[in-house]
């Protein structure tokens, strides 16, 4: 029989998984969202339109990086993909 802090621990991977699934996943949309839409405007796209395909782009990101964050085995794996995940949008909108 388990007692309480053996099931207390079992429980803390799906904690962090959740945890990055929705606080993480939004940082790192939130900063591609705005990597984008400045990458877009410096091709010559108006800041409009370069707003509106971010905005439309971040909820595939969004899903994309929540449904990929309990696709990893550990939970190590997750927090050190995401972040290393908001370094390209960084070093793109420069």
């Amino acid at each position: 029989m388990m007692c309480q802090s053996e099931r207390a621990r079992a429980r803390w991977p799906a904690v962090l998984r959740t945890i990055a699934g929705t606080l993480g996943a939004y940082g790192v949309t939130s900063l591609a969202t705005v990597a984008l839409s400045l990458l877009l405007v410096r091709i010559g796209m108006g800041q409009a339109e370069a707003l509106i395909v971010a905005t439309l782009a971040s909820f595939a990101m969004f899903a994309f990086i929540a449904m990929a964050t309990f696709h990893f085995r550990g939970v190590a794996g997750v927090w050190g993909w995401l972040r290393r995940f908001p370094l390209w949008p960084a070093l793109s909108s420069c």
